[in-house]
């Protein structure tokens, strides 16, 4: 019954982000309203938790349309390496558009279930996934792939998002039902909890009224 209930979600992510893959323009447009018009402010801000260096491994989670790239890129330069990973072929596609339009060599795009990441090496310097892992049905399994993927001292970083609280928790109920069915989003998850289970350790930072977070987790022996 779980595995029917995990490949009915996987459906849906796959439906919902294959229709933002052929739309990325549209896609993009959408960050004004999710970030609370801080997009750049905060994808930039949670590449740079992962202290990437020049000539570094990367790897993205739920890469999407390949919007955090330029940050990376920034970081590892073009003597480094990046893979995306993302469920969305059409997702993929707009990534692969993008790295072709900005001239970036030296990213590898894979398609698959992050749930599964079936990559062999644990030689990442670091990991980050941007409003992924509270799309990813099995996001447990996830983020101890992500775990296993890293070099000792490497880190994850997931920047997420949370409903809100205080006075404008009335609107909750609302964004819950509009990012449920166009996001796949999923605020039940404890994601940092998890991620300190997982590699002992999570420094949690909150923004946007708390309903950002950059959660950072290293890799130790």
């Amino acid at each position: 019954m779980a595995k029917d209930s995990t490949n009915d979600k996987l459906k849906k992510v796959k439906k919902i982000y294959s229709f933002w893959g052929k739309f990325p323009s549209f896609y993009s447009a959408q960050d004004i309203i999710t970030f609370l018009g801080r997009a750049k402010t905060i994808r930039s801000r949670a590449v740079k938790k992962i202290g990437l260096k020049r000539g570094n491994k990367a790897l993205e989670v739920a890469c999407g349309s390949g919007r955090n790239f330029p940050y990376i890129i920034k970081t590892v330069g073009k003597e480094g390496f990046i893979l995306g990973f993302d469920y969305s072929q059409e997702m993929l596609d707009a990534a692969k558009q993008l790295s072709k339009q900005n001239g970036w060599g030296n990213i590898k795009l894979i398609q698959g279930d992050a749930a599964q990441l079936k990559i062999t090496k644990n030689n990442f310097d670091g990991v980050v996934s941007v409003l992924g892992i509270s799309a990813i049905p099995d996001w447990e399994k996830a983020l101890e792939r992500c775990h296993d993927v890293l070099r000792f001292g490497g880190k994850l970083v997931v920047c997420d998002a949370r409903l809100f609280t205080g006075f404008l928790k009335f609107l909750n109920p609302l964004i819950k039902v509009i990012y449920s069915k166009f996001a796949a989003w999923d605020p039940s998850k404890n994601i940092p909890e998890k991620m300190k289970e997982s590699f002992g350790n999570v420094e949690v930072d909150n923004l946007n009224f708390g309903t950002f977070f950059i959660a950072v987790s290293v890799k130790k022996e």
